[in-house]
């Protein structure tokens, strides 16, 4: 529940205006869900749903998440 330190960004900038996201943990990962516009052109309120499994630096910080890796 805190204290927290802002250590920067987890996921970088999404095709559309929002990155509603959300943390959730099932069995032993957690996972990053969170959506973007890509399917849609970047027309804003049609959303793609996506997610990806976090993975933690040996001090614990999560690395950050490039959501389209091939750009």
């Amino acid at each position: 529940m805190g204290p927290f330190t802002f250590k920067g960004e987890i996921l970088s900038p999404v095709i559309g205006w929002t990155t509603h996201h959300s943390i959730v943990q099932f069995e032993e990962k957690w996972y990053l869900f969170y959506h973007d516009c890509s399917l849609s052109d970047g027309v804003n309120h049609k959303r793609c749903v996506k997610y990806t499994e976090l993975k933690y630096n040996p001090d614990g910080t999560i690395q950050p998440i490039n959501p389209y890796p091939s750009n």
